[in-house]
């Protein structure tokens, strides 16, 4: 019998750290593929003896692999859980784990758009420019700090998570009803960006138009019929833009633009 081929902490340690770089290689073709790739060179390197074993491995991992840089750690266990147990003969075949990536990496992905970028990152951010507003000069390092504390706390335990329970996860996933969850978190960071919106889009008319002896101003008016409604205009016009393709940064030029013209003749 030949001695059975084990995973050590010390490699699910080092697949978390290569993991945090499956965007490095991005493209249009496989996406993270190339990353997810690099990510798992060690473990094939550990679990096969054989060049064509690690050859076979390595082309595995090269197919098309897309979800959530954040979210994707219990992916990268679940594999590795899976490539040992192959090594050591258990009836696991290239199909099954093609299979438990394709089946994992869009939800997943979902959570983290909806959780981490549409929830989480707002608030996060609403709370330092808050911060940043009343002169606390370290409010971008906080910033930096928290996401990227949450992000490397999600990868350490989703890797060790996804390799140690492999076998529940997906029975885990189906009980926390993620299709729920994800619609909450969407919800949530809609109603966080448009409080962030009111709040600090201070967009105002210097517009004065005259009813007989009375000079009436228009945000006055303006505020009486819906207040912050330029505000909300402004939002949905670069929102506008943007779901029909134009890019961010025509966007940003776009509104430079258009607030100096108005700034100059004094309508804004």
């Amino acid at each position: 019998m030949t001695e059975r081929k084990t995973l050590t902490k010390k490699d699910i340690n080092q697949l978390f750290l290569r993991s945090n770089a499956v965007q490095s290689a991005f493209n249009f073709e496989r996406m993270q593929a190339m990353g997810f790739e690099w990510a798992m060179i060690p473990v094939i390197n550990k679990l096969y003896d054989k060049e064509e074993d690690r050859i076979a491995g390595y082309k595995r991992h090269l197919g098309y692999f897309n979800s959530h840089p954040w979210t994707a750690g219990p992916i990268f266990g679940i594999v590795a859980s899976m490539e040992e147990k192959m090594a050591n003969g258990e009836e696991i075949s290239e199909e099954n784990i093609q299979a438990v990536k394709g089946a994992l990496m869009g939800p997943l992905a979902g959570i983290g758009d909806s959780l981490l970028w549409g929830t989480l990152r707002p608030i996060v951010a609403g709370i330092c420019a808050s911060l940043a507003l009343t002169g606390n000069g370290i409010a971008p390092l906080l910033f930096v700090v928290i996401l990227n504390v949450i992000h490397f706390g999600m990868q350490y335990y989703g890797v060790n998570f996804g390799y140690n329970f492999a076998d529940q996860f997906m029975d885990k996933m189906e009980s926390l009803q993620i299709k729920v969850w994800m619609e909450a978190a969407t919800i949530l960071g809609l109603l966080v960006v448009g409080g962030l919106s009111a709040t600090w889009l201070n967009v105002k008319t210097k517009l004065v138009y005259t009813v007989g002896d009375a000079a009436i101003e228009l945000q006055a008016t303006l505020d009486k019929i819906l207040p912050k409604l330029l505000p909300l205009v402004c939002v949905l016009a670069v929102y506008g833009l943007l779901r029909k393709g134009k890019s961010t940064t025509w966007v940003m030029v776009a509104i430079i633009v258009v607030g100096f013209i108005l700034g100059f003749f004094g309508i804004m």
